[in-house]
């Protein structure tokens, strides 16, 4: 008997990263995974244009034993506007929280409208259709970034606890357990930490996994993944953001 809902995500879903895609994959077919949100960055560090690659497109259009919902994950996934005297707490989260791809962490409104807009086209050339869903990279943003997606009609966002209805609007409490593998320090304490979050938002009725594709080059965090999502789906049904 399931006690809640799962959101299954893999970010920084772009050509660069398509070997450790595939792996990714490999793991959700393993565990038979029902449902999984796919965060695309259409210019990865300003590279690697997600309509261009002929072999990631194939990747995109096959069959998988899964769901798979499309949702765009900022535009090139790189800060590259740092402003000249940021706040303690932009200071702390670009220091700490990323290595400086918090892309939409100091753009002014103008700057965000224009990612998304270049952002979305690209995702329609490569998909078809407009993405509904958009997650800043890192889970960083400033103010301006809820009212330019309003404008541009997507449907949700999220930070590190939250998921956002734009529309209605509403909030709905959904922490996310993930990894982080830059450094040694931070893989080991990602293979702590994560069962332990399971732990204690078991009483949640929504619960976030995020994947990354780094994530895959290290044998012990693949097997904390794999333990953690596998306890996870005891008791939870995987679903897309729509259904939450």
């Amino acid at each position: 008997m399931t006690t809640g809902k799962l959101l299954l995500s893999l970010h920084d879903v772009t050509p660069r990263h398509l070997t450790r895609l595939i792996r990714a994959e490999a793991l959700f077919r393993d565990l038979g995974v029902s449902d999984v949100t796919y965060l695309v960055v259409p210019r990865y560090h300003g590279g690697w244009a997600i309509e261009g690659d002929g072999g990631f497109g194939t990747w995109c259009q096959a069959v998988r034993p899964f769901t798979v919902r499309w949702c765009l994950h900022g535009y090139q996934h790189l800060e590259d506007r740092p402003v000249p005297t940021p706040s303690l707490a932009t200071w702390f989260n670009r220091r700490f929280m990323t290595a400086g791809e918090g892309e939409f962490l100091s753009l002014d409104e103008a700057a965000v409208q224009d990612r998304l807009s270049k952002g979305q086209a690209a995702f329609r050339r490569r998909f078809g259709y407009a993405a509904t869903g958009f997650v800043a990279p890192a889970w960083l943003f400033n103010h301006a970034l809820m009212p330019a997606l309003r404008s541009q009609g997507f449907a949700w966002t999220e930070d590190h606890r939250h998921i956002y209805d734009l529309q209605r609007p509403r909030t709905i409490e959904a922490p996310v357990i993930t990894w982080a593998s830059r450094t040694a320090a931070r893989r080991w304490a990602s293979v702590q930490v994560a069962p332990l979050l399971l732990r204690r938002w078991r009483e949640l009725p929504t619960l976030r996994i995020a994947v990354h594709p780094m994530d895959f080059d290290d044998a012990d965090l693949v097997s904390t993944i794999r333990g953690v999502l596998l306890s996870a789906l005891r008791d939870r049904a995987l679903g897309g953001y729509g259904e939450v």
